[in-house]
């Protein structure tokens, strides 16, 4: 890639450092299952496991955990995230940062098309990041981004107020799928309602078919794809909630490919059972604690600080997650290890001191030995019941009385996110792939910023984290974040993320496996082929 000075140097040192925290891991009963042939077949439909419907097709609309698979096989982005969270070209074949920072040219690939045959060029660059930073859900990411030019068809230019260390990074990673213009540019409807919502026209290696709710959503092979059109001729995802029945239906063979949400208690089996690859890496993913700041106990920084010492968090890694995961010591995702703190490090558990806490906080234990009743919201995925589950009882024992609100996501969302009517609430996800990404979970304008955290000094430090490129001088101001972080505590971190993905033995390139980590998107099918 053409990329200079500071931006060149920060990149590269990103993805070293992501990349050996990252690195992705294939076990079977001893090597991988040798294949039939080399030769990639041609042929067959490929069914993913989707946990819910999606809001919409608009790929940059709202958070919509369970559109990712569909927009990352439909919609390309300027750049795309491996799971080894590198940065590699996607509609971008290259890009350079001028000398000062301050501009970001991007030269497109040649001969793009839209899946209704049109040509894609810059213009269509153009309008998606003018939506994004003005309407999208990630417009905060994009605040320096004040003018993007288009000096021919291939070439797009986007201008920045001040330097953006991480932006590279940020365009990578979701809610950045280009969207064509020559569709939503219209006066007839906004991009939130227009009705190519639900008939999505990307440029992605898929095509969209057709989408029945709750069922399933279809998709055929592009065989104008512009890097070539992918094996598979059919890429289905089967909208199964339940997490005990997609697995049983993967295991039955009806379903291909579950994405990784096998039951811990699984994981030891699969490994040895050479009909399947089983692939493990840290991921920057934290499960985590937010707090209703405004209204109710946890407004007092003192009981947050009571729940941080409560929880035995190795007792929940065995419980609720046999093991798989990780104890977190740091108030930042570990995996940037040169951004870390030596000092604001999570506190060792002590549920005599919590409680000392609480009664600080002017509580007394009722007839019942509970200081307060609270509830806690989070929804059905993976092991977050078991997780919610161990948590209650660890809080009974400081005395707080815990009231379990298990939901689907898009009500969670709804009450949680939107409406914020909750006492305590927990959730997941990946807080990467730059360590700025923090700020959509902890600046004040932050899209996942469920507490609705506002610290002035936060925003300060954030901007400060992006504005400069060497490693030393950004760890410095992200140390600091940390030390306010540890002071305020906005959110408790429960787990970190070792995702375990099993894969069988009969799926060829699939973009976990070790020869495809650092090529592909997280959830990207275009090379995928399946031995006959």
């Amino acid at each position: 890639m053409k990329m200079k000075n500071w931006v060149k140097k920060f990149i590269i040192g990103v993805c070293a450092v992501m990349l050996t925290a990252c690195a992705v891991q294939g076990e079977g009963s001893a090597a991988p299952t040798a294949t039939a042939s080399d030769e990639p077949v041609s042929g067959g439909t490929y069914i993913v496991r989707g946990a819910g419907d999606p809001y919409s097709f608009n790929p940059d609309l709202k958070v919509d955990d369970w559109g990712v698979v569909t927009y990352q096989n439909i919609f390309n982005r300027l750049v795309k995230q491996t799971v080894s969270n590198e940065v590699v070209g996607d509609l971008a074949e290259s890009w350079e940062f001028s000398d000062d920072g301050l501009t970001l040219t991007f030269h497109l690939h040649e001969g793009v098309k839209w899946h209704d045959g049109e040509p894609f060029s810059s213009e269509d660059v153009k309008w998606t990041f003018d939506k994004i930073r003005t309407e999208g859900y990630q417009s905060n990411s994009f605040k320096q981004l004040s003018e993007i030019t288009c000096p021919d068809e291939n070439t797009v230019v986007f201008h920045l107020s001040e330097p953006n260390s991480g932006i590279v990074a940020t365009i990578g990673w979701l809610g950045t799928f280009i969207m064509p213009k020559h569709i939503y540019d219209t006066p007839d409807y906004d991009w939130s309602t227009n009705p190519a919502n639900f008939q999505p026209v990307g440029t992605g290696p898929f095509k969209f078919v057709s989408y029945e709710k709750s069922v399933a959503i279809r998709m055929e092979r592009n065989e104008d794809y512009f890097k070539g059109a992918p094996y598979i001729d059919e890429l289905i995802v089967s909208i199964i909630p339940d997490e005990s029945t997609a697995f049983q239906a993967w295991q039955n063979g009806e379903v291909d490919d579950i994405l990784g949400k096998a039951p811990s208690s699984e994981i030891a089996a699969l490994k040895q059972d050479p009909n399947y690859n089983v692939y493990q890496y840290v991921a920057t993913g934290r499960v985590y604690l937010s707090f209703n700041l405004k209204e109710g106990p946890f407004a007092d920084v003192r009981v947050r600080q009571a729940v941080d010492m409560a929880l035995d968090r190795q007792e929940i890694l065995d419980k609720a997650a046999k093991g798989i995961g990780s104890v977190p010591e740091t108030y930042m995702t570990p995996v940037f290890d040169w951004a870390m703190s030596e000092t604001a490090r999570i506190p060792d558990m002590d549920r005599e001191a919590a409680k000392k806490l609480i009664e600080e906080a002017g509580y007394t234990q009722d007839e019942n030995g509970y200081y307060f009743t609270c509830t806690l919201d989070t929804f059905e995925s993976g092991n977050f019941k078991d997780t919610a589950t161990v948590i209650q009882a660890q809080l009974k024992e400081i005395g707080i009385e815990v009231k379990l609100n298990i939901s689907e996501i898009a009500n969670f969302q709804t009450k949680v996110l939107d409406n914020y009517n909750f006492d305590m609430a927990m959730n997941s996800g990946s807080q990467g792939p730059d360590a700025n990404a923090i700020e959509n979970r902890i600046g004040s304008n932050g899209s996942l910023n469920i507490s609705k955290y506002a610290n002035p000094e936060i925003d300060e430090l954030l901007k400060q984290g992006i504005a400069v490129s060497d490693k030393a001088e950004r760890g410095e101001v992200y140390k600091q974040i940390q030390e306010i972080l540890k002071r305020d505590l906005p959110m408790v971190i429960v787990t970190d993320e070792i995702y375990s993905y099993p894969i069988k033995a009969t799926i060829h390139n699939h973009p976990l496996s070790q020869e495809k980590s650092t090529t592909l998107g997280t959830n990207e099918f275009s090379e995928v082929w399946i031995e006959q």
